[in-house]
């Protein structure tokens, strides 16, 4: 893919960025996005099939640095943010960092998962899936390898959470909703089917309400993905449950390590 436009920039991207947005490719070939003073790059943590042992796919994380390479929290980075306009073109400049980012992925159905900032929800147009996937057709991306994945606080109004979700699902996007309690799910299901749904693996204390969790998601046809896997106990105790996924620290040890693009910017 070659760039179109004078220095490496990203301007051809079909999105009208606000001031202060920007993408460009550095000449070791990684793309760099900017807001105001700050450097925004990749990190990607591998999410893998407990029963096949398969890397299917990965998490992206956006990671920020000023210009003395000071690292930054990306959440205050957007905490900063007053307006909404300038919320959407963020966040969706970080989703789209992270396709340009992502590595050719070694089998055709490898699925990249991108988060969606709480804010973004309310803020968003009526078909905001639409414009992310004219993003991904400049890029010959196909938006079926695409996960939109929406943060916890997203569950207290699960209406508003369906109507942002289903209009990914209509622009071609697979969709997956973090959830904090099973009762949480129970609320997201009564209004709309994700594809995945997600949680912390430390909210259960015992495999068995694990166990409960994946099979009341599984009732649904939705699957379950584990994060925040810190021990080995815990891929041990789900190696009997079927379609699980599991993504964190101890899976990425075992394997494999996360994937880093661009963890230093440079001006």
């Amino acid at each position: 893919m070659g760039d179109k436009g004078r220095g490496g920039r990203l301007d051809w991207l079909p999105l009208a960025w606000k001031p202060g947005l920007s993408l460009r490719r550095h000449a070791d070939g990684r793309v760099i996005g900017r807001f105001l003073s700050a450097h925004l790059t990749s990190l990607y943590q591998p999410i893998i099939e407990i029963a096949s042992d398969r890397v299917i796919g990965s998490e992206a994380f956006v990671r920020c640095h000023n210009a003395d390479e000071v690292g930054l929290s990306p959440w205050n980075l957007f905490s900063l943010v007053a307006d909404d306009d300038t919320l959407v073109g963020l966040d969706r400049l970080c989703r789209t960092l992270h396709v340009l980012n992502n590595p050719e992925p070694i089998e055709h159905d490898a699925l990249l998962f991108l988060n969606v900032h709480g804010r973004l929800l309310p803020a968003v147009a009526e078909d905001h899936g639409h414009a992310f996937r004219r993003v991904l057709m400049a890029l010959d991306r196909p938006s079926a390898n695409i996960v939109i994945e929406t943060p916890t606080a997203a569950c207290a109004d699960p209406k508003l959470l369906a109507f942002v979700l289903s209009n990914y699902r209509l622009n071609g996007f697979k969709v997956g909703a973090n959830v904090a309690s099973a009762r949480d799910l129970e609320s997201v299901l009564r209004e709309v089917r994700p594809n995945f749904v997600k949680i912390d693996s430390r909210t259960f204390s015992k495999t068995d309400e694990a166990h409960n969790f994946v099979a009341l998601a599984a009732a649904e046809g939705v699957r379950t993905i584990f994060t925040r896997v810190e021990q080995q106990d815990f891929i041990l105790g789900m190696c009997d449950a079927p379609g699980v996924w599991l993504q964190g620290h101890a899976v990425a040890e075992t394997f494999g390590p996360s994937s880093t693009v661009a963890v230093q910017a440079h001006g």
